[in-house]
C-alpha cells in the first residue's frame, strides 16, 4: 500500500503541484508535528519561508489517541462539539487543558526561535500536513490561518481521503491532494515506508533549519 518512501520525498512530489504559487511567493505553514517534513520538503523547493501553524491539540483525558479540539497561541479554540459532547467533557475542563497546552505551545516556539507574525494579510498561505483522514485537522489549520488574515489559504497533502478534500476544499480556496482514496484510510502512516514519530526536538531542529535558510520566517 505505500505509496511514498518517507514524508520529505512526499514534500517534494507535493511541491511540483504547488509550483504554481510560486510567483506569489507563499508562506508554507506547517501543521505540527507530523507535517513539518513534508512542509519543510515543499518550502525549500519554492524557496518559501516556513512556519508552523500556530496551534496544539486537545487530547480527550482517558482516549489520548482521540483528539476533540485545538488551541492556538492565541487561545482561540477549535473543537469538534459533536465530539465534545458524545465523549461528554465538561467546559471547565476543555479551558484548563487549552491554558495548559497552549503554554506549552508557546515555550516551543520561544525555543524553536518562531514567532508568529500578527498578521498574514496580502499572503497566500499553503498549509501542509502529511496527510488527511477526516479533514479535521487541517480545517483547524485553515481557520487559524484565517484568524491570522491570510489572503489565500491553500490546503496542500500527500494523501487524503475523498471525503475530507471535499470537505476541506469547501474553507480553502483550493485542496491539492496527491494520491486521493475512496476507502477507508486508518493509518496515514501506511502511505509510507518509513513514517517515524515527529518529537518536539525534531520540529524543533526542522523549524531552525528553515529559519537559517530563509530568516525572514523568524
Amino acid at each position: 500500500m505505500a505509496r511514498f518512501p518517507n514524508r520529505q520525498q512526499a514534500g517534494r512530489e507535493l511541491a511540483a503541484q504547488l509550483s504554481k504559487f510560486q510567483d506569489e511567493r507563499p508562506l508554507v505553514l506547517a501543521v505540527l508535528n507530523g507535517g513539518l517534513p513534508t512542509a519543510l520538503a515543499v518550502a525549500s523547493a519554492l524557496k518559501a519561508d516556513l512556519l508552523p501553524v500556530p496551534m496544539r491539540s486537545l487530547r480527550v483525558p482517558w482516549q489520548q489517541a482521540t483528539i476533540f479540539g485545538y488551541v492556538t497561541h492565541e487561545g482561540t479554540l477549535h473543537l469538534n462539539q459533536p465530539l465534545v459532547g458524545q465523549v461528554r467533557l465538561q467546559l471547565v475542563t476543555i479551558q484548563r487543558m487549552a491554558r495548559k497546552e497552549r503554554l506549552a505551545l508557546e515555550a516551543d516556539l520561544e525555543s524553536w526561535g518562531v514567532v508568529i507574525p500578527n498578521t498574514l494579510q496580502n499572503r497566500t498561505v499553503l498549509v501542509v500536513d502529511d496527510g488527511m483522514h477526516s479533514g479535521w485537522t487541517m480545517f483547524s489549520a485553515i481557520e487559524t490561518a484565517r484568524g491570522l488574515g491570510a489572503a489565500r489559504i491553500v490546503a496542500a497533502v500527500p494523501v487524503s481521503h475523498f471525503r475530507a478534500k471535499r470537505f476541506v476544499g469547501k474553507h480553502c480556496d483550493e485542496a491539492i491532494s496527491l494520491l486521493t482514496e475512496d476507502i477507508a484510510l486508518y493509518q496515514i502512516g501506511n502511505y509510507y515506508d518509513s513514517f517515524a514519530r515527529v518529537s518536539s526536538d525534531d520540529a524543533g531542529a526542522l523549524l531552525k533549519t528553515a529559519i537559517s535558510s530563509h530568516p525572514s520566517a523568524a
